[in-house]
């Protein structure tokens, strides 16, 4: 089954650049979508996200921020393969 993330992020981010880097090797390896959503221009977003990108969730729960935490992502991804 599909697990499926969502990395929030801004427009020329070097951070959010750098965790869509990091997530490469997890998407090609394990059953794992990941979805980008731009926050720049959306006030929602921007109030929820604005400070913390990149900010990766699984179904609106925040996974890690700034940085790529690759235990609790591997955490994650076993729960949903159980």
């Amino acid at each position: 089954m599909l697990l499926k993330l969502k990395l929030y992020s801004r427009s020329n981010c070097h951070l959010c650049e750098a965790m869509e880097d990091e997530l490469r090797p997890y998407i090609e390896a394990r059953d794992i979508s990941v979805t980008r959503q731009l926050i720049d221009n959306d006030k929602n977003l921007e109030a929820l996200y604005g400070t913390k990108v990149p900010v990766l969730t699984l179904d609106e729960k925040i996974l890690c921020h700034y940085f790529l935490d690759t235990e609790i992502l591997l955490k994650a991804i076993a729960e949903h393969h159980n």
